[in-house]
């Protein structure tokens, strides 16, 4: 797989919730702080949304897709200066994978799901990411306009497997925003370095072979760079040392195989450390916690 594929596989994204609603003439509506991410788009019609502590309100316009990453609670209106409802006056008790109707509908489409992170490291992702990642451009809209059209149909005319089917579009649409916010290139972390032609084929080098005793000087060969050059890139892309990203990437994989519950000195062989005790205390420093205490809280978790 590709480092944005690894990532995501480690997260366990999920779909959480599908669907959306339709709206017409004048409404707000406020939802609470939530876990995971949002990724939605208006299919028809403008709307505004309006991110608690993240600065004024943004216009949605047909085609826009966008994605909240952080859980923030936020206002979604026709109009910022109306005072909103709870969402669960509309939305409560209603069934998944529906399209909720507010007032007579036909104004305004809203198309998308909610994802849980299930993997511990959501961080990873969702950190370098802005309270709201906004995708508007006519490329943006022309490369997701096909899902999102796909996804009203089965909404609105149901077939056997169309829940699934909406729920597969769900996924795929947030793994395609993602990688168009990436294209716009806009921040620091192995997210947006994946763009960068040297430092994305180091992270893809780590990611393909995360035992292998990499120094710096064995990355910057694997590149075609110069050791000096090339770490002084990593740094700047990343915000980290070629090193350092080695270990935290290693201490995500073992994380994961923890909460499966597989044993310590096998996962320690398997990512390159010769001993257990040498694995324990990397593990400490980056997770915060022991490999044995992390696995015990993975299992009643």
């Amino acid at each position: 797989m590709d480092p944005l594929s690894d990532v995501i596989s480690l997260l366990e994204p999920r779909s959480y919730r599908v669907g959306g609603f339709e709206a017409g003439g004048d409404w707000s509506i406020r939802f609470d702080p939530f876990d995971g991410i949002k990724c939605y788009a208006v299919t028809l019609g403008a709307c505004w949304i309006a991110v608690e502590g993240a600065g004024e309100p943004v216009l949605l316009k047909q085609g826009d897709c966008f994605l909240l990453p952080h859980g923030w609670p936020f206002r979604i209106t026709s109009d910022p200066a109306l005072p909103p409802d709870d969402w669960r006056r509309h939305f409560l008790g209603s069934r998944d994978g529906t399209l909720v109707r507010l007032n007579d509908s036909g104004g305004v489409t809203v198309l998308g799901g909610h994802f849980q992170l299930a993997g511990p490291q959501a961080e990873m992702l969702l950190s370098m990411l802005p309270p709201i990642v906004h995708l508007r451009s006519e490329t943006d809209r022309e490369t997701l306009r096909w899902a999102f059209d796909r996804m009203r149909q089965e909404l609105v005319d149901p077939k056997p497997g169309g829940f699934l089917i909406v729920q597969q579009l769900a996924y795929m649409i947030f793994v395609q925003a993602l990688r168009l916010h990436l294209d716009e290139g806009n921040g620091v972390g192995w997210l947006f370095a994946l763009s960068d032609k040297h430092v994305g084929a180091a992270i893809a080098a780590i990611h393909r072979e995360p035992a292998r005793r990499w120094t710096v000087a064995a990355l910057a060969l694997e590149v075609g760079m110069s050791r000096s050059g090339f770490a002084a890139r990593f740094r700047q892309l990343v915000g980290d040392g070629p090193i350092e990203y080695l270990t935290r990437w290693r201490m995500r994989l073992a994380g994961r195989s923890l909460s499966r519950g597989e044993p310590i000195g096998a996962i320690a062989r398997s990512l390159g450390y010769e001993s257990e005790s040498a694995f324990s205390t990397a593990f400490k420093r980056v997770m915060g916690s022991t490999p044995r205490r992390h696995a015990r809280l993975a299992a009643v978790a």
